[in-house]
């Protein structure tokens, strides 16, 4: 059975956030790498512009956990539990396995998996999708319009890399592409069974659930683990020699 607080980790970010608000319409624009004279200085800077940009949206999830959380524990409040259900596609029932699926759901995702993956996608915010439409995880749509249209896209293919209005709207729609999606339900399962046994999320593990964010597949996880592991103390806003 998960435990029913949230761990201290978690409630820092909440805390962290709290003090440390980002822009709320944070754009690429502001990620100015202009003056920037080696690798570790724009991995230090982009870390520093996404790392508040991704904990402020991730505490807004775990806020919206403690309250179904309340919910769940208090047999109350079952409207909220019926309206995110429909947000994050579960099927609800009121039961315990409906329970149980929502709140694998409704979580925050591990703050060094989105920061690899995003300078990944965005090659450190440099790369024009990041640019010109805030799109900082490479994330598609399939609606005309939604967006803009890849260079080399296939034929035949209708769709577009998403535009967003601003970062902090990119990482949003990352973060609920990773909740909902049933491409990321492995990953999903491995942060559960952090949750579980108590652990702090661990994003090595779970990288292992996105072989298929890029069809690179087993590469692209091999990729997104090495960026942690080199990363993780710059990720972290840790003082580090390490490049």
């Amino acid at each position: 059975m998960e435990k029913l607080f949230v761990p201290i980790f978690l409630l820092s970010i909440v805390v962290i956030t709290v003090l440390i608000q980002p822009n709320a319409g944070a754009t690429a624009t502001d990620l100015d790498m202009s003056n920037v004279n080696n690798t570790k200085d724009k991995k230090q800077r982009f870390f520093d512009f996404m790392r508040p940009i991704i904990n402020h949206e991730n505490a807004k999830i775990l806020a919206l956990r403690e309250k179904l959380l309340t919910a769940k524990n208090n047999n109350t409040n079952q409207g909220l539990a019926s309206t995110v259900a429909k947000q994050y596609s579960v099927k609800w029932n009121a039961d315990e396995k409906s329970w149980r699926k929502l709140l694998e759901r409704v979580d925050a995702i591990a703050l060094e998996l989105a920061l690899a993956q995003s300078a990944n996608e965005s090659a450190w915010g440099q790369s024009r999708f990041a640019k010109e439409e805030n799109n900082f995880f490479g994330q598609w749509c399939n609606i005309k319009g939604c967006g803009a249209i890849p260079a080399k896209r296939d034929r035949g293919s209708t769709h577009e890399v998403a535009s967003y209005d601003s970062v902090n709207e990119s990482v949003r729609s990352y973060i609920k592409n990773i909740n909902t999606s049933r491409a990321y339900t492995s990953l999903r399962k491995i942060r559960q069974e952090n949750r579980i046994a108590g652990n702090a999320p661990d994003a090595i593990s779970q990288a292992g659930g996105l072989t298929r964010y890029s069809a690179r597949g087993r590469n692209y996880v091999k990729e997104i683990r090495r960026m942690i592991k080199v990363n993780r103390n710059m990720m972290l806003g840790q003082n580090t020699s390490q490049l």
